[in-house]
């Protein structure tokens, strides 16, 4: 990962610190997405959330360089990643602690695998692979990431997991709540498999574009 510039020392420790304990705690998933934000030129930020937009965010880190990256074709995923920023909300970091930066840093941090392997499939060409979820697949999937997380780190994580209708306690068993994250997709952002809102490709502007729909490498 490549922290901005502004990004305090003091920050740019407890952000090392939530990924090694996302590493050790969480699953072989968890794991992966640990080792793809810090081995990877993925651009880390640190700013106000009404900035961020909420507690983290994921965005392209410069639109046109994106762009040309795809159109020259062969990206690879983890080369991808340098085009693709992370977003953490100042609040997130002062106010939530630890388990903030890390739930943060676990949900975001499917997003920005998710924008990578897209980017990635977008510059192989290949229509009939192409990855492009859905806005409700890619929150129902970084959901389910957060939701198996909390559940495996246990105690004031699993509260907030059962708090946010991730995790559910039924017959004494804590588990997954699927029900729980359908509900807070429609409430929170109107997403529902019938109205899946726009394909990720779209979440840039202009949309991202395969090289044979390109001119030169230019939209």
């Amino acid at each position: 990962m490549r922290f901005d510039g502004k990004v305090q020392s003091a920050d740019r420790e407890r952000i090392s610190q939530a990924l090694d304990d996302i590493e050790k705690h969480g699953d072989r998933f968890h794991k992966r997405l640990s080792r793809f934000i810090r081995s990877s030129d993925l651009a880390l930020y640190v700013d106000l959330a009404e900035n961020v937009r909420g507690s983290g965010s994921v965005s392209l880190n410069g639109q046109w360089g994106a762009r040309l990256a795809v159109g020259a074709g062969d990206l690879r995923m983890f080369d991808a990643a340098r085009h693709v920023r992370l977003n953490i909300a100042r609040e997130t970091i002062d106010t939530g602690g630890q388990r903030g930066i890390e739930g943060t840093l676990v949900h975001e941090g499917k997003h920005a695998l998710d924008f990578s392997k897209m980017l990635s499939s977008f510059s192989a060409a290949n229509g009939r692979s192409l990855f492009n979820p859905t806005a409700y697949q890619r929150e129902y999937s970084a959901h389910l990431t957060s939701a198996f997380y909390l559940r495996l780190r246990g105690g004031e994580y699993a509260d907030e997991g059962i708090d946010l209708g991730l995790l559910e306690v039924r017959n004494g068993e804590l588990s997954v709540s699927v029900e729980g994250i359908r509900q807070r997709l429609r409430r929170n952002y109107g997403l529902t498999p019938e109205t899946p809102g726009q394909t990720l490709n779209h979440s840039a502007y202009p949309k991202i574009r395969t090289p044979e729909e390109m001119w030169f490498g230019i939209v």
